[in-house]
């Protein structure tokens, strides 16, 4: 996989996991961990047929390993919030 793909696949993750975190009002520690559950969720999703054994590679030729990748990120995203508590700490 270029360099670049990478990178696109990267900024995708990243991108998503700070717009979930300005949506789901994430402030500090959460804001970095949605990011970070962005990227990892765009990568397992770019890979996914890799990991399950369809392909051998990441086919880099059509975009469609981009929108895996939006969605694994939009998945993991949401997986992680809603196992997050709905009240914040500092409220009775």
């Amino acid at each position: 996989m270029p360099v670049a793909n990478l990178i696109l696949m990267l900024l995708i993750g990243i991108v998503f996991g700070g717009i979930a975190a300005v949506i789901l009002r994430g402030r500090g520690v959460v804001f970095v961990v949605n990011i970070l559950l962005g990227v990892i969720g765009a990568s397992l999703g770019a890979f996914f047929p890799v990991l399950v054994g369809q392909a051998l590679a990441v086919d880099v030729s059509s975009p469609d390993y981009l929108l895996r990748a939006l969605f694994g990120a939009f998945l993991l995203v949401l997986i992680a919030s809603l196992f997050r508590s709905a009240k914040p700490k500092g409220a009775a």
